[in-house]
């Protein structure tokens, strides 16, 4: 369990989807359960933020096991869209939205993901500059049912 905590730990901090704090916390609720958690027990020997953040920062994502890697990324994922979904209002927010969807993509290394990721990648590009016809949050919307619909045949695999 530790190595898929550190893998989700990693991708969250830069998706500042967790503090370094709230890990903290987690560590310290572990080792109330588990006096013996590995993980939990490195991360309650940094005192500050900093060196919680630089832990996880020297963390090779390749120096993890790809199964449970992708199982852990995917999940987080799904997670992330459903959860951070409604805080694209504007076509403002789309390209940072987007750019977290692509730095997890990175991770899971999937080839229809990937070919995914690069056509709305030219396609938000060109309707957030103007050189499209189409909207960018219809192009948004279609990224999110196309992606939904990626993990959903993902998953049925």
């Amino acid at each position: 369990m530790s190595e898929a905590n550190k893998i989700q730990f990693k991708a969250e901090l830069e998706l500042d989807l967790k503090s370094p704090e709230d890990i903290q916390k987690w560590a310290l609720d572990i080792l109330e359960k588990d006096p013996s958690d590995e993980l939990a027990l490195d991360i309650c020997f940094l005192s500050t933020s900093e060196q919680v953040l630089d832990y996880f920062k020297k963390i090779s994502k390749e120096s993890f096991d790809i199964y449970l890697k992708n199982k852990v990324i995917d999940n987080l994922l799904n997670d992330y869209v459903l959860k951070k979904i409604s805080n694209v209002t504007t076509q403002y927010d789309i390209y940072p939205f987007f750019q977290d969807i692509l730095f997890l993509s990175k991770y899971l290394n999937n080839e229809d993901l990937n070919a995914l990721i690069d056509f709305y990648d030219d396609e938000i590009y060109l309707a957030l500059e103007g050189y499209s016809q189409s909207e960018p949050m219809n192009v948004f919307q279609n990224l999110i049912s196309d992606l939904l619909e990626w993990q959903k045949h993902l998953h049925l695999t």
